[in-house]
Parts: structure tokens; C-alpha cells; sequence
């Protein structure tokens, strides 16, 4: 069988596009069960099996002409993706973190998100809704890229039984949130037209649901926060 000249067959049999992005062929595999933008260049994907995952790679990096080297529980295609396996407090799933040599579109499969034409503003206040902190990061992230505005994270980094707030990349925060949610508050921000600062309240009680706040029109201003790249460190508190 000959196949057209715009389309690649996978191992597993899928067709796609030559011009499919690495999120579109990893979301029509049918192995992932969830996929979360960090970047322009990470994604987050979470699938059953280890596995299922590594035939579904071999398969996108089979496309694009290559072989796919594997270590355990890492992976690399020559001038694609690298990816490896990261902990998730989650022992039903795996979590695999994509970096892509090319930036990727916005996608996601998040049952607790709008889709990317109807994602838009909360209202101002308490976000309504029982969402973990990676879901929120997606909600937010996925509204600044369509306001095409420019994201910063804040994370509360502890040292012994003092906090400090600091502005980390958006692959750190990503893993920090996905290490586990914490009692600590932390802010994502976005900067352009729309700006706004969304905040994770302290939990006193680690048996609460987390409390989210969106605050249009505002930013890291009112933030007491270590810029990355700084030396300084600031203490856990708002101005």
C-alpha cells in the first residue's frame, strides 16, 4: 500500500499529517488519558501504562524517521522530544514529561477545563469548583495563551520551617504542583491586556479542598517574591 505524501503511518496504525504537532498525534494515539500544556515546549501525558506510553513515542518518533532509544524510564528521539517518566501522587496512572525541540500548539484533554474555544475569565473571587492546583495551572495557562499574554509562576519553596515565595520556570512549577498539593499558597500570573493573578490560599487543614482566587486586572506587583535568576530571598507574605 502507497500511502499520499500527507500523511505518515504509525506503528500503531494511526495516520497523521506530516504537519500534525507531537500533542496531536499523542491525543489521536488513544493511549493517553490525559495531556497537559506546561509550555510552548513541555507537556505533561499521563496514560495506564508505561508501556502503552512507550509504543505510543516509538510510533510518533517512527514518523518522523527515526528510531526511539529508551534507558528504563526515559526516552529520546534524535531532534524530536526527549521524555521521561516522573512521579505523580497518582498510583493509577503514569506520568511522562515531553520536551519537544519544537514549540507546540495549545493542547489538552482535561475533563475539568473548558475546551480552548470556550475557555475564558472566572469571575472575580473564589474560582467555583473542586480543581487541583495542575488543573488550575492548565485553566490559566491555556486563557493567558489565548489572551496572548505572558505567564510567570510563583511556588512556595521551603527551607527547614521558613517559606519563601520564588519565581520558578514553568517546567519546575509544573513538577512542583505535580509533586503534590501542599498547604503553601502559590500565584500564577499573566501579564498583557487581560492581565491577572490567580492565587492558591494556605491550607490550614490539608484535608480542605483548595481554594483558588482569580483577580482580574491585577499581577505580581502586591507579591513579595524572589525573581528567578535573583539570589535574594523574600520572606512568605503579600504586600
Amino acid at each position: 500500500m502507497i500511502l499520499p505524501a500527507v500523511a505518515v503511518l504509525s506503528l500503531s496504525g494511526q495516520a497523521w499529517s506530516e504537519d500534525s504537532s507531537v500533542r496531536e498525534k499523542l491525543l489521536d494515539s488513544g493511549a493517553v488519558a490525559a495531556l497537559y500544556s506546561v509550555d510552548d515546549h513541555t507537556t505533561l501525558i499521563k496514560a495506564g501504562a508505561l508501556e502503552d506510553m512507550k509504543s505510543t513515542l516509538s510510533a510518533i518518533c517512527s514518523g518522523h524517521e527515526g528510531a526511539l532509544a529508551s534507558d528504563g524510564a526515559s526516552f529520546r528521539c534524535e531532534g524530536v522530544f526527549e521524555a521521561a517518566r516522573v512521579d505523580s501522587p497518582e498510583p493509577e496512572s503514569q506520568s511522562v514529561m515531553v520536551k519537544t525541540e519544537s514549540a507546540q500548539p495549545l493542547a489538552y484533554r482535561n475533563p475539568y477545563i473548558p475546551s480552548i474555544e470556550e475557555v475564558a475569565a472566572p469571575a472575580s473571587g473564589r474560582i467555583e469548583g473542586d480543581y487541583a492546583s495542575i488543573d488550575i495551572y492548565q485553566y490559566m495557562y491555556a486563557l493567558c495563551k489565548k489572551e496572548n499574554g505572558t505567564a510567570s509562576v510563583i511556588v512556595s519553596k521551603r527551607f527547614g520551617k521558613v517559606a519563601r515565595y520564588m519565581e520558578v520556570s514553568a517546567e519546575e512549577a509544573f513538577s512542583h504542583l505535580l509533586a503534590g498539593e501542599g498547604k503553601d499558597p502559590w500565584f500564577f500570573a499573566c501579564e498583557g491586556e487581560n492581565r491577572f493573578i490567580v492565587e492558591k490560599d494556605y491550607q490550614f487543614n490539608s484535608d480542605e479542598a483548595n481554594s483558588f482566587y482569580f483577580h482580574p486586572k491585577r499581577g505580581l506587583e502586591w507579591v513579595d517574591f524572589v525573581k528567578a535568576g535573583s539570589g535574594k530571598i523574600a520572606s512568605l507574605g503579600t504586600r
